[in-house]
């Protein structure tokens, strides 16, 4: 048994005669058998078994990135900046040059990368995995291994990434070679973009989902009303194809240029679909090039699940990232505006799966007695202030062991 003492936990929010709310938060004893919680106790009672002091840190749910690359990266290995080259062209031949000599390196820099995020208190992954003509499965079985390494620590799902065109890659059954090899979720890119030809591309990846019974991840970069068009198609395929809830939208950077009248007909239709969206929420850049954010306040109200997501970290495509997700749940607020005491907390749900400790009324939602013992722990008063102020200090606790 785990007894974890001095555990700050969140009760629920009080306003004062001013309507202003703050969070309420007291001391508890959490005791822990296996990997589940089973007692939640006022601080100052009786302890037993392995016993650790928390010393009033706040317990939060640990956060899940929807949205990682773990191979192709330059973390765990010598520091290298991004070489410019044509846009994703040139990236995707700067791939097909160096993806078989990268084999060597990439069990290595996978676990460290792999342990780096783990270490900021994540513990889901849904991993994306390069599945090409050049290296073929090769990356999918070294991260699928890696990953099986970690498995008492993370758990997780891989995405079979036709990163040089769906129709490119499958012209030698190599998508179909990833089903066979049980990858759970078949990935897609820029359909019209990368393959030039939309409708080839979606009947090709709706058919392998369909026949394999696949959930679907599509990558979709492209901006404006094209980019509109391409996720209405989807949704039309998705709705064809009697895959509601089984389809996931990675960056769907036009939401962000959609229209208000646009964008609510859009929602509606993804929140019917049960459509995810991961999403970076990225930053504007100086001098124009500007890519908008995906406006993920809208899409939740339409009750669409919007996860914030790191994508890639230091890699042949960006220098950038920390790998902490609680690091993009606050820019996510920032970017919209959410800085009340409430707002800030419900960010928090972008990076947690959409796990939150308190309810909008402020009743507890987690931890509970049953639950998995699976516990971030950071030095802040309360989740509003995680968010707001991203904390460095991180203790975890998975599945009742602390690691």
């Amino acid at each position: 048994m785990l007894t974890i003492t001095n555990v700050r936990l969140h009760t629920g929010y009080h306003a004062d005669s001013a309507g202003v709310v703050t969070t309420r938060t007291d001391l508890f004893t959490i005791k822990i058998s296996g990997t589940n919680i089973i007692a939640i106790e006022p601080q100052g009672g009786e302890v037993e078994g392995n016993v650790w002091d928390a010393q009033g840190l706040l317990a939060i749910p640990p956060t899940s990135d929807l949205h990682i690359h773990l191979d192709k990266g330059h973390f765990g290995g010598p520091w290298h900046a991004v070489v410019p080259t044509n846009g994703v062209p040139g990236r995707i031949k700067e791939e097909e040059e160096f993806l078989p000599t990268f084999l060597e390196f990439l069990p290595e820099r996978a676990t460290a990368l792999l342990q780096h995020l783990i270490a900021t208190g994540t513990t889901h992954l849904r991993v994306q995995v390069n599945v090409d003509p050049v290296i073929g499965l090769r990356n999918y079985e070294t991260v699928r291994d890696v990953l099986a390494e970690h498995a008492h620590l993370v758990t997780s799902e891989l995405v079979a990434f036709p990163q040089h065109g769906t129709l490119h890659t499958e012209k030698d059954g190599w998508l179909t070679a990833a089903m066979e090899a049980g990858a759970p979720i078949l990935g897609g890119l820029d359909p019209f973009w990368i393959d030039g030809d939309l409708e080839r591309s979606l009947t090709t990846t709706f058919d392998i989902a369909a026949k394999y019974g696949r959930e679907v991840d599509f990558h979709l970069h492209t901006n404006g009303n094209l980019g509109i068009f391409e996720i209405q198609r989807i949704l039309d395929y998705a709705r064809d194809y009697d895959m509601a809830g089984k389809v996931a939208l990675s960056h769907a950077l036009a939401l962000g240029d959609a229209s208000p009248a646009q964008l609510d007909e859009l929602a509606e239709r993804m929140s019917q679909l049960r459509i995810s969206v991961f999403t970076t929420q990225p930053i504007s850049y100086a001098g124009g090039g500007c890519t908008s954010a995906v406006p993920w306040p809208t899409l939740m109200a339409h009750s669409v699940r919007v996860r914030v997501i790191n994508d890639n970290i230091n890699d042949h495509w960006s220098p950038f990232g920390s790998g902490d997700l609680i690091e993009r749940a606050s820019r996510a607020a920032e970017i919209w505006r959410k800085s009340d005491e409430k707002s800030l907390a419900s960010a928090y749900a972008l990076v947690s799966d959409g796990v939150l400790p308190l309810s909008e009324s402020g009743d507890v939602l987690w931890p509970k007695v049953g639950d998995e013992a699976t516990i971030l722990f950071t030095d802040a008063s309360c989740l509003s202030e995680v968010v707001a102020r991203v904390p460095r200090l991180r203790e975890l606790v998975v599945r009742g062991v602390k690691v």
